[in-house]
């Protein structure tokens, strides 16, 4: 891996939310539940520009060292982590509505959008953000649990 395919750990968890929503979509398209398919799609499409915005907001930080930059730091990891978790729930809501190995793809993504969600709030603690995204792990954890 060259260093333009490095991920630092914003861009990586949008990314695995992303992933965690495909997995999502696989499943529910097979379990004929197309309204937990577009609602995978949906998250997934809301996830990818988060990568981008959330590797800016950290650069300007670093060079700014501004509170409106911190902010924005602490801002994006915990939009990833409410992301994660409804990925994480509609994740778990398609693997309910198959049997057998058939929701492996949704366990997977289940278990991805959690630790999606666990590595956002990660972040929003180390840049100053405190539990703010207790909830979104909570949910995500819940969502795991189910699963």
């Amino acid at each position: 891996m060259g260093s333009s395919d490095e991920l630092a750990a914003g861009p990586a968890i949008a990314r695995t939310i992303e992933l965690a929503a495909s997995l999502a979509v696989l499943t529910a398209r097979v379990a004929g539940r197309a309204d937990l398919a577009e609602r995978a799609r949906s998250l997934g499409r809301e996830a990818r520009p988060l990568a981008e915005a959330d590797a800016a907001a950290y650069s300007d930080f670093l060079r700014t060292r501004s509170d409106e930059d911190r902010a924005r730091t602490i801002e994006i990891p915990l939009q990833m982590a409410g992301l994660a978790a409804a990925a994480a729930e509609v994740a778990a809501d398609a693997a309910e509505a198959t049997e057998g190995a058939v929701g492996g793809d949704a366990r997977v993504a289940t278990l991805l959008a959690e630790a999606a969600a666990r590595a956002a709030a990660l972040l929003v603690r180390l840049n100053g953000g405190g539990d703010a995204a207790e909830d979104a792990t909570a949910r995500a954890a819940r969502a795991a649990a189910r699963v």
